[in-house]
Parts: structure tokens; C-alpha cells; sequence
């Protein structure tokens, strides 16, 4: 299962520039908020952050630290911010000019969001203030790894997305801009009688696609699932396409294709099923062009189309699958990359449910092997590809839901073992990446970051283990064909950075 981790750390500031490696060692005490890697529009990391405290000041106020590193490790730029003392980076993201941070204040109840260039020069500052119970929505979430409320239009702003205390439950999306142009907000109605979410499953620079929810009540397992499409220059509603009780789908992924029609991904059920307790029918993919309307449209069902793959591999029946990413490739097919799982009891989980009277999970994911569909261009599944690895659990968010809505609320949690897809586009390769959990019987337990590699129509696979005694590591994305490995040494007081090249064969 993938971990979430918090780092207390002692020490850290540059002597030299990086280079593929790099040791930060004991010089003064600080405490790392946030650190991660600096994406672009075309998916390549552009660098590396690091949000961090310094020093508490006087007033409640606090000394932070903004470290920016280029994708070679190199330092581009370390500033320092004074905030209050409470305030905690909660996410970032580059739109390939501009770097925006959105730092929360919880004394204040106060989301800042701070832009800056590549150089680390501040540009902007923009507020919004939130209320206790915008405040107790954003803990929730902000406990999820995954969680993201930035999301870049290139070149020219952010969008920012958020749950808004209204009448019942609401949502705000709003357009930060970068480049001087018109800001706007798209929300729900606030005097709405439903429960209403939403957040961002596509972007780029014409067009922002929400993929909204609601529900009479917060209990009420009716729901209707929307995917809206607005005008990312001016927030218009241009297009909504609607799946209700009659068309239950449950999206797992979406993007906009080269010709900015939405590609949606997912799985879909009989009519009148209820998407949080029954067993969906099989996968689908739905293209939608620019109105809303559907212009493709194929189903793959489990017993009929999918199963009989899986049984040529000699996999049991008895499974789900999650994906995680669906990759388009330049001859125009798509592999979809996901991660087998059943949902089973747990002697822990039952006992915690015992004692708690209910109000714990009894019942958990059993996480196992990699899985990569090939489909064509008209989205038939052309072949399936299973990668063995080691078993993980995750316990579920409820005992009653499908199996199917446990795995999007635990993907939400980070709680897969994928760590992350990265494409090649110039080479036409991507790169899907987990951690994995090797049994080996007779030896110790060990855990390995494995890389599958899909390179001139073939597969190939590598791994780094991770296990060092008496450290705590993670794994960034890194340019093309790299890896980038943080370890904290808890004795030495020490943080290594260094750079891994992956093998591709």
C-alpha cells in the first residue's frame, strides 16, 4: 500500500549545487511542509520544491523557505516567506511559466495562493477566506495524498477547485490567471437542495471539464454523475452530459484528445443499478466532441469480453479491476494501466469493528498484480498483460459499498500500489510505476520500486529496492528514463537525494 509520508527533518541547507546527487546534513533544525516535483503540460518533470520552516518569529509569525532544483538536481533558487506559523503548503503545480503554491493558514481559516516564476520571484497573491466548515471539508481531504485543488492552464493561469459550505454542500471552481487575463468562478447554485461536488478531470488551454456529483442527501445512495465542459477563457457552461439511474457509468479517467474531444474512461452498469453497491457490467469508453454530444462509444463487458483474456493467464474470476491511467499511443491505440483487486475480510478490521461498535472498517482491498489492456483505435481490447507483485491491503472507507466505489475512494487515498505514469512522447514509451511488495520464501520481506516499460511495442521491467534499515525513502518522478529517490537517515540526521537511471531493454 502505497505510504503517506511525514517528515520530520533536521538540517537542511545546500553547500554546493546537486548535480545527479546530492547530501543534506545537520546544520539547523526545520520542519519540511511539502516537497514534490514540478510537472509540465507534456507531463515532464521540470524540476523539484521544497516548502519548509526555518524559524518561528515573534507575533506567531514564522520564516519559511521555498527551494526550487531543476530536473538535474541543481539549485535554481532558494527564498524565504513570512507567514504565520499555522500555515502549511497543501499543493503546488507549474503551467510552464509559472509556479503556484496554495499555502493554508488554519489559525486564519485562509487559503493564500502564491505565485511565482521560475526563478522563484514572487508575481501574486490571492485569498480566500473559508468557514469551519469549509475548514473541517478541506482536512478530510487534504489526508489523502492524492488530493489537488491547483490545476495549470498552460501558459496562462490555475484553476482552483474547492468544496463550498452553501446551503447543503457545494463547489467552487475558479480561474486564477498567470498572464493578466480575466479571472472567473463556476460553482454550484449556492441555495442548491442537493449535495453538489465537482472537481477538474481535464484541462488545458480552451476548454475546463468538470466531472460533477450529486445527490439528494448526504446519506442517499441516488446519485447523478455529469461531465461539464466550460470555456476555460471565459467559465461559460458550453456543454453537459449527464449519467443518471437510467445510464449509471462511473468514470475512472478522462482527457482531451488532439482534437480537444473528451475521452472518457470507466465502468458502467445495468439500468436502474445503484453504482455504490452493485457489480458494474464491464469497462467503457465514450468520446464526447466539443457540445456534449457522443460521437464513440464501446463497451467491453467482464464475462464476455474481458474474462476469457484473463482466463487465457490463467487469472482467477473472483477480482475487480482498477485503472489508474489510460495512455494514447501515436498509431493511434491505448493501454490501459491498472492494478487487480478483491474486496476481503480483515481479522484486524473485524476485531477494530467489535470494539468501536461499527464505526471501524471490518473489511479491506487485497491489492495484487499490474494489469495493462491494449485497445485500438476504435477501443476493442486487442490484448491484457499481467505483471505479478506482492500483495498490499488497504481497509475500506465503508463495509457496505461495492467493491468498485471502495477502490476510487482508496485510489483518492493513495492507497494503490501505483505510484505514477510518466510518458515518452518523443519515443512513443511510457513508464508505469508502483511499489511492490516482494515475498520471498526464505528471505526477508522487501520492498522494491518497480518500473514497466513499454518501448517499441514490447515490455520490459526494472526495480530498485528500497529497504535501508533505519531510513524512510520516497520516490519522485524524474526526467525521462530516471528515477528520484529521497532518504532520510534518522540516526545521522541526513537526507540523500540521488538520481537513478531505469533500464530499458
Amino acid at each position: 500500500m502505497k505510504k503517506i509520508y511525514v517528515l520530520l527533518l533536521l538540517v537542511l541547507v545546500a553547500t554546493s549545487s546537486f548535480g545527479q546527487s546530492k547530501k543534506l546534513d545537520k546544520i539547523t533544525e526545520f520542519e519540511l511542509r511539502n516537497s514534490g516535483s514540478i510537472i509540465d503540460k507534456e507531463n515532464n518533470v521540470n524540476g523539484y520544491y521544497f516548502f519548509y520552516l526555518i524559524d518561528k518569529l515573534k507575533k506567531g509569525e514564522a520564516e519559511y523557505g521555498i527551494q526550487i532544483l531543476d530536473n538535474n538536481l541543481n539549485e535554481v533558487a532558494l527564498k524565504k516567506y513570512i507567514s504565520s506559523k499555522h500555515s502549511y503548503l497543501i499543493d503546488s503545480k507549474f503551467n510552464n511559466e509559472s509556479l503556484m503554491f496554495a499555502v493554508l493558514n488554519s489559525k486564519e481559516r485562509k487559503i493564500n495562493l502564491l505565485s511565482f516564476d521560475k526563478k522563484a520571484e514572487q508575481k501574486g497573491t490571492k485569498s480566500f477566506e473559508l468557514s469551519k466548515k469549509e475548514m473541517q471539508y478541506l482536512s478530510i481531504m487534504t489526508k489523502s495524498s492524492a488530493y489537488s485543488m491547483l490545476y495549470p492552464v498552460p501558459n496562462r493561469g490555475f484553476i482552483f477547485n474547492i468544496l463550498k459550505d452553501n446551503k447543503k454542500l457545494g463547489y467552487a471552481t475558479t480561474f486564477v490567471p498567470t498572464d493578466g487575463s480575466q479571472e472567473w468562478t463556476y460553482g454550484s447554485p449556492k441555495d442548491s437542495k442537493e449535495f453538489i461536488t465537482a472537481s477538474p478531470i481535464a484541462v488545458n488551454e480552451k476548454f475546463v471539464v468538470l466531472v460533477e456529483a450529486k445527490k439528494p442527501g448526504m446519506l442517499s445512495s441516488k446519485l447523478t454523475i455529469s461531465a461539464k465542459i466550460l470555456d476555460a477563457v471565459t467559465g461559460k457552461l458550453i456543454a453537459t452530459k449527464e449519467y443518471d439511474a437510467k445510464n449509471p457509468k462511473l468514470f475512472t479517467n478522462a482527457f482531451l484528445d488532439g482534437e480537444d474531444n473528451l475521452v472518457l474512461v470507466g465502468e458502467y452498469f445495468k439500468a436502474d443499478d445503484n453504482v455504490f453497491k452493485d457489480k458494474s457490467m464491464g469497462l467503457f469508453v465514450e468520446v464526447l466532441d466539443q457540445t456534449g454530444t457522443t460521437i464513440k462509444e464501446k463497451s467491453s463487458s467482464w464475462k464476455d469480453d474481458i474474462d476469457p483474456l484473463l482466463a487465457d493467464l490463467n487469472d482467477d474470476e473472483n477480482y475487480y479491476i482498477y485503472f489508474h491511467d489510460v495512455i494514447p499511443m501515436a498509431n493511434g491505440h491505448y493501454y490501459a494501466i491498472g492494478e487487480k483487486f478483491k474486496k476481503t475480510l480483515s481479522a484486524g478490521g473485524m476485531a477494530s469493528a467489535v470494539l468501536s461498535g461499527g464505526r471501524s472498517s471490518a473489511t479491506q482491498l487485497t491489492i495484487t498484480d499490474a494489469f495493462i489492456f491494449e485497445l485500438d483505435s476504435d477501443f476493442l481490447i486487442k490484448n491484457i498483460t499481467k505483471f505479478e507483485k506482492g500483495k498490499s491491503r488497504a481497509p475500506s472507507v465503508t463495509d457496505f459499498g461495492s467493491p468498485q466505489l471502495n477502490a476510487h475512494a482508496i485510489a483518492g487515498l493513495g492507497g494503490f500500489d501505483h505510484e505514477y505514469t510518466q510518458i515518452d512522447k518523443e519515443n512513443d514509451r511510457f513508464y508505469a510505476c508502483f511499489i511492490d511488495y516482494e515475498r520471498i520464501k526464505g528471505e526477508k520481506n522487501k520492498t522494491a520500486f518497480k518500473t514497466i516499460i513499454y518501448d517499441d511495442g514490447e515490455f520490459s521491467q526494472d526495480k530498485i529496492y528500497l529497504d535501508e534499515k533505519g531510513k524512510i525513502t520516497k520516490v519522485f518522478p524524474a526526467k525521462i528514463g530516471n528515477v528520484v529517490i529521497f532518504e532520510y537517515d534518522r540516526k545521522k540526521k541526513e537526507l540523500n537525494i540521488r538520481m537513478e537511471k531505469l533500464n530499458i531493454n
